[in-house]
C-alpha cells in the first residue's frame, strides 16, 4: 500500500488537518475536522461537471467551522454552496452525512443515500446511538460495574442522524454528475447499506468506510443485515477486486494505491480474530462475549477501549463467535 498524498500521509501520522487538495481534473479532496482524536478529520470529495455545478460526496460533520471551511474550499476552486448540485454518501454516519441537511435546506442540493442506510435511520432502533442497550449488556454478560462505562457515548455516536434523502441509492446505479460516470456499488459491512463510488475514466474508487489506510473500520455499526456481518463485509472485500490497481479515495487517512494489499490486510485482521475467537472457545465453550473479547488482541488494548469503542468491540466479538459457532467460516480469499 502506497500513499498517494504526502501531505494527507504526514497530516494522518501528526494527527492535524490537511488542506484542499486537486486529486484529478475537476475533483478535489477537502478534509473536515471531526471532535475524535482517533480520526481528526474526513475526507469530502468535490467533484466539478461538465454544467460547473459542484456535487459532494461524504459532506462531512456538520459544524459551523465545517460549512465555513467548505465555503473557503469552494471558493479555491472557483465556485460557492450556491453552485452545489448534490451530497451523496458512502453511508448514514453523522460523519459522512453531517452538512447534508444544511445543504439540502439552505440550498436545495438533492441528497443521495443508499435506500438501506435510509431505512435504517428511518428506524431509529438501528442507529448507532441507539443500537446497545442492557438487553445486549446481557447477552454480552458485561459486569455490573462495568455497565455505567459502557454507555459513555463519544459525539458522533450520541448524535442522531436525521435527514431524508431526495435519491435512494441501489446497486450499479450511476450518480447524476454530467461528464462523469460514477456508479455505486454495494459493499455491506461498515453499515448495511455501505456503499462505494466507482469513477472508471479516472480510475478512482471512493471507499468511504469500507476499507481505510489506517485502520480497520467497525462492522455491523447500522442497520440488519442477513447472515453474519463480518462473514458479509469479507464478502463485499471481495467485490472491489477489480479495482486492485486503481487509486483509493477513503473517507479518513489518506489517498493511497495498493488496495488489493490493504484488502487482504482487512480480510487477514478479521479472520485472525475469528480464529483467536475460536481459540478461546475451544477451551472455554460456554465464555461469555464478555470474556472472549478480554482474551483478544485489540490494537488499543483491551483497557484502552473505552465506551463506544468497547461497545463495538463486544459487538464485533459476538459476531466472530456467532461465525465460530455456527461453522460457517472459513479464510478469505480474494
Amino acid at each position: 500500500m502506497q500513499p498517494t498524498s504526502p501531505i494527507q500521509y504526514a497530516a494522518s501520522e501528526s494527527g492535524t488537518v490537511p488542506p484542499l487538495e486537486q486529486v484529478r481534473e475537476g475533483i478535489w479532496a477537502l478534509p473536515q475536522a471531526m471532535p475524535n482524536p482517533q480520526l481528526p478529520y474526513t475526507l469530502s470529495y468535490l467533484i466539478v461537471d461538465a454544467d460547473n455545478r459542484v456535487h459532494i460526496i461524504d459532506p462531512a460533520w456538520d459544524s459551523d467551522d465545517n460549512f465555513a471551511v467548505l465555503e473557503h474550499g469552494l471558493a479555491e476552486i472557483g465556485s460557492s454552496v450556491g453552485r452545489i448540485a448534490s451530497a451523496t454518501m458512502t453511508h448514514m454516519h453523522i460523519d459522512h452525512i453531517g452538512l447534508a441537511g444544511r445543504l439540502q435546506t439552505a440550498f436545495g442540493a438533492r441528497i443521495g443515500l443508499s435506500r438501506i442506510d435510509q431505512e435504517a435511520i428511518a428506524d431509529q432502533s438501528l442507529v448507532p446511538a441507539t443500537t446497545y442497550g442492557d438487553d445486549d449488556f446481557d447477552r454480552w454478560g458485561a459486569p455490573d460495574d462495568e455497565r455505567a462505562r459502557l454507555r459513555e457515548t463519544f459525539l458522533s455516536d450520541a448524535a442522531v442522524v436525521d435527514i431524508r434523502a431526495d435519491l435512494l441509492l441501489e446497486p450499479s446505479d450511476t450518480l447524476d454528475i454530467p461528464g462523469r460516470t460514477i456508479r455505486v456499488l454495494a459493499t455491506p459491512g461498515h453499515t448495511a447499506g455501505s456503499v462505494c463510488f466507482v469513477d472508471e475514466d479516472a480510475r478512482l474508487v471512493f471507499t468511504g468506510d469500507h476499507v481505510l489506510p489506517m485502520i480497520f473500520p467497525g462492522i455491523g455499526l447500522g442497520g440488519r443485515m442477513p447472515g453474519n456481518p463480518v462473514s458479509t463485509y469479507l464478502d463485499s472485500l471481495g467485490s472491489l477486486a477489480p479495482f486492485d490497481d486503481w487509486e483509493v479515495l477513503p473517507g479518513h487517512g489518506y489517498r493511497f494505491t495498493g488496495l488489493g494489499e490493504r484488502r487482504r490486510e482487512s480480510a487477514e485482521h478479521h479472520d485472525r480474530r475469528t480464529r483467536e475467537t475460536a481459540a478461546v472457545l475451544a477451551g472455554h465453550p460456554e465464555a461469555s462475549v464478555w470474556q472472549v473479547a478480554e482474551q483478544l488482541h485489540w490494537t488499543a488494548g483491551w483497557d484502552g477501549l473505552k465506551g463506544a469503542y468497547r461497545r463495538s468491540a463486544l459487538a464485533q466479538t459476538e459476531m466472530h463467535s456467532d461465525r465460530v459457532r455456527n461453522g460457517d467460516w472459513a479464510s478469505y480469499i480474494g
